[in-house]
């Protein structure tokens, strides 16, 4: 690490290493059956177990090492065969047992890397290791005035910490890094990674060096970094702090800072000497986590395509814009559904318009989720070709699409049930625009009178008074004949 001080006219540069810890997509905590759903009442998802009773003893949850070791995997790490939980050991209120058990020196994997993009070019960073461990419990400061309150709901929520080798060498950098972590994580299914609810933290080690040095500078972690933004920033006030002090001939001190987002600053929390001695020793009560060669051989061939493999795919393969194939992947469920539709024959371009827009606006309305896709990619595809073909117009495809989303029936019986389709026929669509003339005459007058703009006016009105089915190609063009005339 080295801790002499730098030559204060140095050029300098940033080390920035990465300490991601994710929640695992589980059921149940990592050694008990408690329920790990978020937001319920204090203190309501606990037991024995998590509150470090005597003689209640861990038990491991299998589901969670699966997600585990498929993280470990997507980010190309070699998956141990043996590894070993231990306890770190450290007294604080949200931690009951007096410790927490993780993994130390025999963690479940290490040795990996993982590419991103960045707008110059692509970013790559070694994964140093990825490794098992439980949550511990939150205190809460503001609940109760002079006081501070303990929920122990998240004592034993199942995580898994990524650890980064500091090859990043900006705030932009690390920032793009997590963005395509955090997509890989969702396409896994390993986590929902929501920040809010503290699914992903972050934690940041920062030290700045002369250009060309190989030595690492003296190094500073900033903790309770809960948005991607917010890491951003606070790398870059560190930065901006370290270069002022090298600059003015001082030295950095090491230390762990906490960042305040409501005031968008930095402040100290601990100095090097308070630093911890976690007493790390393998866990008595839990032998060693064994993967079997067929275990991990199944992790790795059944890991999902990258979110970026994915992305140059839709661009390349199907001819989307990087905006288009970018939304699609940025989502899972989406991306799947498009897929699925587009595997039916249905233009890749009209697909993702009609996801992107009309679908995503309908399924959010109604709270739904998109994993998995939550409507039958065949009536999908049978939509698009409704529109497609001129049998329904695009705001009926659009009431179509509720009705299906809303579970009504499929595509060709609602169409029919509620007299969606789209009407041609000259006479009917003539006395739907001498209809529309003559109850708009104020209106009339002013196109009359230079206004052309109002030819968008009266085809609305076209539209109202036939419920959406009249065709709007053959309308424009009676109109505008009519209005002419």
């Amino acid at each position: 690490m080295g801790d002499s001080p730098l030559e204060p006219r140095a050029l300098l540069e940033t080390v920035i290493g990465l300490e991601i810890h994710v929640q695992l997509r589980t059921a149940t905590k990592l050694f008990c059956g408690d329920s790990t759903v978020f937001g319920a009442p204090p203190n309501s998802q606990v037991c024995p177990v998590c509150l470090g009773l005597p003689g209640a003893l861990p038990v491991l949850d299998h589901a969670a090492v699966g997600l585990a070791a498929r993280a470990a995997a997507a980010l190309g790490c070699r998956l141990h065969p043996v590894s070993i939980f231990a306890r770190k050991n450290y007294f604080y209120p949200d931690m009951p047992k007096g410790y927490q058990i993780s993994q130390f020196q025999e963690p479940l994997a290490t040795e990996g890397s993982f590419e991103f993009e960045m707008p110059e070019g692509e970013g790559a960073v070694r994964i140093r290791r990825v490794h098992m461990e439980e949550d511990a419990g939150k205190s809460i400061h503001d609940r109760i005035v002079g006081a501070t309150a303990v929920d122990l709901n998240r004592a034993g929520t199942p995580l898994v910490e990524i650890v980064t080798e500091p090859d990043l060498s900006s705030p932009e950098e690390a920032h793009a890094f997590l963005q395509e972590l955090k997509l890989l994580l969702e396409a896994l299914d390993v986590s929902d990674c929501n920040m809010e609810e503290g699914s992903l933290r972050v934690d940041a080690n920062i030290s700045l060096r002369p250009v060309g040095q190989g030595v690492l500078g003296t190094k500073v972690e900033i903790k309770n970094l809960n948005t991607f933004s917010g890491v951003e920033k606070a790398l870059r006030l560190e930065i901006e702090r370290q270069t002022e002090v090298i600059s003015s001939g001082g030295e950095i001190r090491q230390e762990t800072l906490l960042w305040d987002d409501h005031r968008g600053a930095l402040r100290s929390m601990r100095g090097k000497e308070e630093s911890h001695d976690y007493r790390y020793f393998p866990e008595p009560d839990l032998p060693p986590l064994v993967l079997t060669p067929s275990f991990i051989t199944q992790v790795q061939e059944e890991l999902p395509e990258a979110p970026r493999i994915r992305r140059h795919r839709f661009q390349m393969s199907l001819g989307l814009s990087e905006y288009d194939a970018g939304v699609l992947v940025r989502t899972p469920g989406l991306a799947d559904g498009f897929e699925a539709v587009v595997s039916l024959g249905s233009p890749p371009k009209e697909v993702a318009n009609w996801l992107m827009g009309p679908f995503l606006k309908e399924a959010g309305a109604r709270g739904l989720t998109l994993r998995p896709f939550p409507l039958s990619p065949l009536w999908m595809a049978r939509l698009l070709e409704l529109v497609g073909n001129g049998t329904i117009s695009g705001g009926m495809g659009k009431e179509l699409l509720a009705r299906l989303l809303g579970g009504e029936g499929d595509p060709d019986t609602l169409v029919e049930r509620h007299g969606m389709t789209q009407i041609r026929d000259e006479a009917q669509l003539e006395h739907w625009i001498e209809s529309s003339l003559e109850a708009n005459p104020e209106e009339l007058k002013r196109f009359q009178g230079g206004e052309t703009r109002l030819l968008g006016y009266f085809m609305g009105e076209v539209m109202k008074r036939s419920r959406g089915q009249a065709d709007p190609g053959r309308v424009k063009e009676l109109l505008a004949a009519r209005l002419s005339g």
